[in-house]
């Protein structure tokens, strides 16, 4: 039986990053080698054009369209987001690219489309590629809890959890180079988008959003909503820094109620 019609997970060690099995070869070039023999540059040039079959174009398009992958895989995998928010956060809501995109991740047996999961091959070049961003890149989050959504004031009986799970996001929001920090601003609950510190004396965090609410019910309602998108933060913050706090404000405005239900009263 041909090797590639025996599933991903059968074939290879699917707790492992997708291409484990490569050797590296130090004294010659490029070093890394495959199964079959034949050598690549990167491990990401091995995914890219070895696995997928597709053009490397220059080393822009390259890592933007590795870079994008890793996106859209990593959006399936928090398995929180819905279609609609896809589309509009990642293909600028152009649905005729996201289902063909969609269609291709189906056709590479690395996803069930844009709505359904990962496979275990997909998930491994998730990991993969993560695990080969360059040392400017921020971590992506995997394998980290997530908060399911609730509805109405829940007394209390969901809040030590939720803020279990928030602290553990938080905790690896660090290092990022733009995170959401919930702070008390003028007295009132609030949440604030704050990038990389700069400058050349002592970097400073620079604030670039800034939301208050009326409770802190209202405030932690929207951070698990951010948290379920630790994924993004790096996107987000580099659109506040180039767009602006209103573009910004817009933009997940228009995330967050994409897939709601309108209900007939």
């Amino acid at each position: 039986m041909d090797q590639q019609n025996i599933p991903y997970k059968q074939r290879r060690n699917p707790n492992l990053p997708w291409g484990y099995w490569c050797i590296a070869d130090p004294d010659d070039y490029p070093h890394l080698v495959d199964e079959y023999g034949r050598r690549w540059p990167s491990l990401r040039e091995y995914i890219w054009c070895g696995r997928l079959g597709m053009a490397r174009g220059s080393n822009f398009e390259f890592t933007a369209m590795t870079e994008f992958l890793l996106a859209v895989l990593a959006a399936i995998d928090r398995r929180v987001v819905y279609i609609e928010e896809k589309v509009n956060d990642l293909f600028s809501g152009s649905w005729d690219v996201a289902r063909n995109y969609g269609a291709w991740l189906e056709g590479q047996e690395l996803a069930e489309g844009l709505t359904g999961g990962l496979t275990p091959e997909g998930r491994a070049i998730l990991v993969a590629l993560a695990s080969t961003r360059g040392a400017e890149a921020a971590t992506v989050p995997i394998g980290l809890p997530t908060i399911a959504p609730w509805r109405g004031l829940d007394g209390g009986d969901t809040r030590e959890e939720r803020e279990r799970i928030v602290k553990v996001n938080e905790a690896f929001a660090e290092s990022l180079p733009g995170r959401f920090k919930r702070e008390v601003i003028a007295r009132r609950p609030g949440i604030r988008l704050v990038g990389a510190p700069e400058g050349a004396n002592i970097p400073l965090g620079r604030v670039l959003w800034t939301m208050t609410f009326a409770d802190e019910y209202a405030r932690d309602r929207l951070f698990a909503w951010l948290v379920q998108r630790l994924d993004r933060w790096e996107a987000w913050t580099q659109l506040a820094i180039k767009d602006g706090a209103q573009a910004f404000t817009e933009h997940i405005l228009r995330l967050r109620f994409a897939d709601e239900v309108m209900e007939a009263r």
